[in-house]
């Protein structure tokens, strides 16, 4: 079996349904999670978890160090989210002995993750993602090769990306870009031309080839067409998780990687110009960790035991 480690920095104040995510993450007992927060961490513990008790000053320290050629803006901990390229050169040691290395999100409920990405699937791909078009920020893994972990070195002007103070989707488009677009993209961007040729063609799909982006179905409500074709507020709403199962109310019989909650909670990405349901609840979640064998329901309403 391959190993997998997912790194997990995160600093504040865990969400109110962490509790409950946690039991996800002991569910994957066959991939180890690392967490560096300064959160309270009491009473979360498993033999895949390892947890590093950490301010954020001295995460952004350790990057720091750990960056040649730039340096970490500190801003929120939500710009976090650029350094996830650098993750195996910050993290090297913790990942030393890990075929496979990635991230994940805290606002979503795991499902079964070895079910999705088999030994097979790691053999065959070098990079992992929940989406089709690009690397996920939710959740994502990478070979433990020395092309990945150098992969930043390719990222537009990263330099200075990494000192500017907001959030600028390194982890996304950024890094999507560093593996796929060839050198007659850039001229096409630089110059505002339109290089399409058959040299171009064969490599992006040579470059493809080692990449498994694959949609996953993981978040409702953004633009992209559902399994059915269906767009934005038409897609499924219902969602439920039972002891490592996540699926829907509405494609019946199909497992899912993950939920997601990104849609339910806020709406700044929702393209069908509704309200974040979640938006307003003085409790979003109304179930117990013991409540996750026996299931819970992820909808309009917030997150609560199945009756």
């Amino acid at each position: 079996m391959k190993s997998i480690t997912i790194l997990m920095p995160y600093f504040g104040r865990f969400p109110e349904w962490f509790p409950l995510y946690f039991e996800t993450i002991k569910y994957n007992s066959t991939i180890k999670f690392i967490f560096y927060t300064d959160c309270d961490v009491s009473g979360y513990e498993a033999p895949n978890v390892v947890i590093n008790k950490m301010s954020y000053q001295e995460y952004v320290e350790r990057a720091n160090n750990r960056i040649s050629g730039s340096q970490y803006c500190l801003s929120s901990p939500y710009k976090l989210c650029d350094l996830r390229p650098w993750y195996a050169i910050i993290h090297a040691e913790d990942i030393a002995d890990a075929d496979f290395y990635g991230w994940s999100d805290v606002d979503l409920f795991l499902g079964d993750i070895r079910k999705f990405y088999t030994d097979d699937i790691l053999e065959k791909y070098d990079v992992i993602s929940t989406h089709a078009t690009r690397i996920s920020g939710h959740l994502a893994l990478f070979r433990n090769n020395r092309r990945n972990r150098n992969m930043y070195k390719k990222i537009y002007d990263w330099k200075n990306k990494l000192k500017e103070p907001e959030y600028l989707h390194m982890d996304e488009a950024g890094l999507t870009n560093a593996y796929l677009m060839t050198i007659f993209d850039k001229i096409n961007e630089k110059y505002h031309v339109n290089i399409n040729n058959i040299v171009s063609n064969y490599f992006k799909t040579r470059r493809r080839k080692k990449l498994y982006l694959v949609e996953q179905y993981t978040t409702p409500f953004i633009p992209v067409p559902w399994i059915d074709g269906s767009l934005d507020s038409a897609q499924p709403s219902t969602w439920y998780y039972r002891d490592g199962r996540v699926t829907n109310a509405r494609d019946k019989g199909r497992e899912f990687i993950y939920i997601h909650f990104m849609n339910f909670k806020t709406s700044q990405w929702r393209h069908d110009g509704t309200e974040a349901p979640w938006i307003g609840l003085n409790t979003i979640c109304n179930a117990k960790p013991s409540d996750m064998s026996k299931g819970v329901v992820i909808d309009i309403n917030g997150i609560s035991p199945i009756v």
